[in-house]
């Protein structure tokens, strides 16, 4: 009994594609979406299962700071100039002893441009010696984000 070339090379192809699509799904859960200002965006991802609890809960707190001071330094943007900024959080070893950080990776896109404007932010302030504060978050945006990323119409 012969069985058809075609059917066992569909097979593998349709494998490889279920899986790669329920690992896309896996990827990049939105924890929670917020319009600042009109036409201004915030998406908070949700953190990963393997970040520990005490990275968790300084990324969840830090969250409101961050809509304060977008709130406060942003304004409300056209429609070509609209602003979406995506905030993923992970982790940081820093120095020898391989302190755990926690960070987070700042993503900002302009509607109608090809650019994405990445930097990242470690959420551990060695001033307070515990999570950033809103002037030291404001600051971040600044130099990092808001002015790097302004639009030029």
């Amino acid at each position: 009994m012969k069985v058809p070339k075609i059917r066992l090379s569909i097979a593998p192809v349709a494998l490889l594609l279920a899986w790669s699509a329920f690992s896309f799904a896996q990827q990049d859960e939105v924890e929670r979406e917020t319009a600042i200002h009109e036409n201004v965006k915030l998406i908070a991802l949700a953190p990963s299962a393997d970040l520990s609890a005490e990275i968790q809960k300084d990324y969840r707190a830090f969250l409101p700071i961050l809509e304060e001071a977008l709130k406060e330094n942003v304004a409300a943007q056209s429609d070509a100039c609209a602003l979406t900024l995506r905030v993923t959080p992970g982790m940081r070893e820093v120095g020898s002893k391989k302190t755990q950080r926690p960070q987070v990776q700042v993503t900002a896109h302009r509607k109608n441009s090809r650019q994405e404007f990445v930097s990242s932010f470690i959420l551990y302030s060695y001033i307070n010696e515990g999570l950033v504060d809103k002037e030291e978050t404001t600051q971040f945006l600044q130099k990092q984000v808001l002015n790097v990323a302004e639009c030029a119409e």
